[in-house]
């Protein structure tokens, strides 16, 4: 018995230490995610964005391409679509799970590819 627990022991020693999830502020969302190209699946398909400076967020999908607008409230942000799948006013919060990959408060999983 001894024995079988230092083998456990010994074993989830040299095991990598999960990355605590943590949720961002706005400030952290802008340094993170501004001008980076994102990458999720939404609606079966992939789908591209970009927030920019400015208040421009920009989707692309097989389907086509969208531009709206996008402004921190609080430690959210929200998004405005004016047409497409997402249409419409969305204010999400991020969490990030990993180097470069982030759940948002929707269940949405993306990742930073740039």
């Amino acid at each position: 018995m001894m024995r079988a627990l230092s083998v456990i022991f010994l074993f989830s020693a040299v095991l990598p230490t999960p990355v605590l999830a943590k949720m961002l502020t706005a400030s952290e969302v802008s340094n993170e995610m501004l001008n980076k190209t994102i990458v999720t699946r939404q609606f079966g398909m992939t789908v591209t964005m970009r927030y920019r400076p400015g208040g421009v967020v920009s989707a692309k999908a097989m389907l086509g391409s969208v531009k709206g607008t996008w402004r921190p409230q609080g430690n959210k942000i929200c998004s405005t679509f004016p047409s497409g799948p997402a249409k419409g006013t969305s204010c999400v919060s991020f969490t990030r799970v990993g180097p470069k990959q982030y759940v948002s408060s929707e269940g949405v999983r993306f990742r930073i590819v740039d």
